[in-house]
């Protein structure tokens, strides 16, 4: 039975409508305050543990907390009605027990519908915790035994409204009479149940309660909102409704197709169409296209020398003038399942003076190259330190293990089994820069987890006991820091400048520990971070699962909004609305479905982990579908021309043979002078930082991107860099190739 947070009225002032049968000794059940002139007087509400939201008092013409347009109280100047607290999913109840007697009467009331989703659904439950879309109303009268949010069939004993697809989604007060005699005359003497119940975790939903009376067939009813009676009791326990569609019980809920966020997943599959430049005076050339396997990084030793990792051999290969030598630089034996393997490779900033090497890969438990998703430790991901000799790198220290197994479908003591199908091998992040304050980035990707640096204080569930999984959480231990950008010496140890030091410091063992690494948190999953050249700024693109995909500039201490929303505050509606109804409804893991987020920016942001010191930001640019960005890279200097210094580079996570379009994509962002923004005056529509692309059954709609756009085919790229030389180099996971970009001649 669900845990439900009860309250009762504890008042019985108010009216008492109580009407005679003809006949000696029988008199009809009562109702306290039908007409809510004393509030909630001699009713009781309940509300699912975890909704935002009540049933309220309702007076005047908007909804009592989220101030949406509703009709006033049909009857008097009160009603209850349900609205959502800061605007939020729920499931509320508001009931009235009765003792039923033998007799002919009909039960009454006056009722609202203010679904402000595009349907309704109706599912076996009153459960708004659910992934499945419940956005629903219905009366009901129960067994007083029963729980308040039962639908059981020996607890329901007559359904007295639902409703349906196909009903007007806003409609003013209607009267609803139902013939009651049948369950009178049944439980005679017996304690009912009347229940007003709703259900809303798809989007906003009043429901609004009036002039509820039993009285007796045939006596003055009350009066109709509109209209004429459309019929009498259709059978002992029927139903007479003005102003609405039929009645029904259940609602099917058809499946939807699923869509999962981008991600660089293997095998490597080549690009469908060529390579090019949308700009005359640019010029693509090919610098590498033989003798990689894979390759996810460029690290440039010197002119026409350079290391390139590959994800999945777990080998560092050194190619000199566009040729592969022989002998790998390093060998390690990785795990490559989906987005998982040797990732990125960094060098010191003095390097060759200080021969260090930064490698994140993912470690193999079996000790070979491997694909199975459980061949790997749970701290599997590594940032380890190397030492350049000049031909090999040798292991000098491990710096970080980081979270590599996502076993959610495994059950977490004290919760019910988990829906979660299979173990997961994505969102690792995996990136790595120097900033030019000489510290370490390191991106890890938030590896599905739904904790503090989710933005998720008590984890994924509703009941205790409140961690993330079957290995803790919810705060940043070790198996819990992810979804963060950390930052860090080149020694593995922690900056004390650090946005959160002082907190961690103060809060002590590993979870301190952690919060003293962290940069940034609340980011989903990312391939690119670039600095600045000119403000040191920097910026890192995100993934989205299926909404908004973003460009964000940096700050210390930002939380960047993951999971309680993605794309700008004001986008939250939509963001939600795509998440819930579109690619399956799923953020990945379905301990917390998107039907759980919250329907306003105000709750979103209220929702926040917000650690002492974080600032929120909303994105310096947008997709409102997924577009896929990948590796990232700044020009600095005139090797590309004038035109190009300081602007922006992009990638993409997929390829034109994977989802066609900007598949395989290049984007050119500019900044304004302050280096502080996108400068995205070139296109009027992306005046509200949004690239409002298409929907597409694989998303990547490159719709508002059109001056965004610089070249394609250039297949996956989980890296640009910029050379020596000041050209620009792109890998090519896809491809297997390196594209170097520079001027026309």
């Amino acid at each position: 039975m669900k845990r439900q947070i009860l309250r009762s009225a504890t008042t019985m002032a108010g009216m008492l409508v109580a009407l005679s049968l003809a006949g000696p000794a029988l008199a009809l059940p009562s109702l306290v305050n039908g007409g809510f002139e004393s509030g909630l007087s001699g009713w009781s509400t309940a509300d699912q543990t975890g909704s935002e939201g009540t049933f309220y008092v309702q007076g005047g013409t908007t909804s009592p907390t989220l101030g949406e347009a509703v009709p006033a109280p049909p009857e008097g100047t009160s009603a209850a009605m349900s609205d959502g607290g800061l605007g939020g999913p729920g499931s509320h109840v508001l009931y009235q027990d009765f003792v039923a007697s033998a007799g002919s009467a009909n039960l009454s009331f006056q009722l609202f519908i203010g679904n402000r989703a595009d349907a309704f659904y109706t599912p076996a439950s009153l459960d708004f915790a659910t992934p499945t879309l419940n956005q629903q109303a219905r009366v009901d009268i129960l067994k007083a035994s029963a729980d308040p949010f039962s639908l059981a069939a020996g607890d329901v004993l007559m359904t007295l409204y639902q409703s349906v697809a196909g009903d007007p989604l806003v409609d003013g007060y209607s009267t609803i009479v139902a013939d009651i005699s049948a369950i009178l005359a049944a439980h005679d003497g017996e304690t009912l149940r009347l229940r007003f119940a709703e259900t809303d975790n798809v989007f906003s939903f009043q429901m609004g309660v009036d002039d509820v009376r039993i009285e007796a067939k045939g006596g003055v009813l009350p009066e109709p909102a509109s209209g004429l009676l459309l019929g009498l009791a259709f059978c002992a326990m029927a139903v007479c409704r003005r102003g609405r569609s039929g009645l029904k019980a259940t609602l099917a809920v058809a499946g939807l197709l699923a869509g999962m966020g981008a991600g660089l997943t293997g095998p490597a599959r080549a690009d469908s169409i060529p390579a090019q430049l949308l700009d005359p005076a640019l010029t693509v050339q090919t610098v590498v296209n033989s003798g990689l396997n894979q390759p996810i990084g460029i690290v440039f030793l010197g002119p026409n020398d350079f290391l390139v990792p590959e994800k999945a051999s777990g080998q560092i290969k050194r190619v000199i003038n566009g040729v592969v030598q022989p002998v790998p630089a390093l060998d390690l034996a990785v795990n490559s399942a989906s987005e998982r393997g040797l990732l990125s490779v960094v060098l010191d900033p003095a390097f060759p003076t200080v021969p260090f090497v930064y490698v994140f890969w993912t470690e193999s438990l079996s000790g070979v190259d491997s694909t199975a998703l459980s061949d790997t430790p749970l701290l599997g991901n590594r940032v380890d330190r190397f030492v350049w000799g000049g031909a090999s790198l040798v292991l000098d220290r491990n710096l970080l293990r980081l979270r590599a197994r996502q076993t959610d479908n495994v059950a977490t003591p004290g919760h019910p089994g988990t829906a979660n199908p299979a173990e997961r091998g994505n969102h690792n992040g995996g990136v790595m820069r120097f900033g030019p304050d000489g510290k370490l980035y390191v991106f890890m990707g938030d590896q599905g987890r739904r904790g503090w640096m989710q933005n998720l204080a008590n984890g994924p569930f509703l009941t205790a006991p409140l961690v993330d999984d079957t290995f803790g959480g919810p705060s940043p231990d070790n198996a819990h820091l992810a979804g963060v950008i950390l930052r860090m010496n080149g020694d593995g140890t922690t900056p004390a400048d650090n946005p959160f030091f002082a907190t961690g410091a103060a809060m002590g063992g590993e979870v301190g520990a952690n919060l003293q690494r962290i940069f940034s948190y609340g980011h989903r999953n990312g391939f690119g971070m670039a600095f600045d050249p000119l403000s040191g700024s920097l910026w890192a693109t995100e993934n989205a699962d299926d909404a908004y995909s973003e460009l964000n500039r940096v700050v210390p201490g930002m939380n960047g909004g993951w999971i309680q929303l993605a794309g700008p505050l004001a986008r939250v509606p939509t963001w939600k609305s795509i998440e819930t109804t579109q690619f399956g409804g799923s953020l990945q893991q379905v301990r917390y479905p998107p039907t759980r987020a919250a329907y306003s920016a105000a709750l979103a942001q209220a929702r926040m982990v917000m650690l002492p010191g974080a600032v929120y930001k909303d994105p310096e640019l947008s997709w409102r579908y997924e577009i896929g960005p990948s590796g990232a890279a700044f020009v600095q200097g005139n090797a590309l021309g004038t035109a190009y210094e300081g602007t922006l580079w992009i990638g993409s996570s997929r390829a034109f043979a994977q989802v066609g379009g900007t598949g395989g994509s290049l984007y050119r962002i500019r900044l304004t002078a302050d280096r502080l923004q996108a400068d995205l005056s070139a296109d009027p529509r992306l005046a509200d930082k949004v690239a409002d692309n298409l929907f597409s059954a694989n998303k990547f709609d490159g719709t508002e991107s059109e001056t965004l756009l610089i070249g394609r085919g250039f297949g996956i790229t989980p890296s640009i860099e910029r050379g020596p030389d000041g050209a620009l180099y792109v890998v090519s996971l896809s491809d297997n190739v390196i594209y170097r970009i520079g001027r026309a001649p």
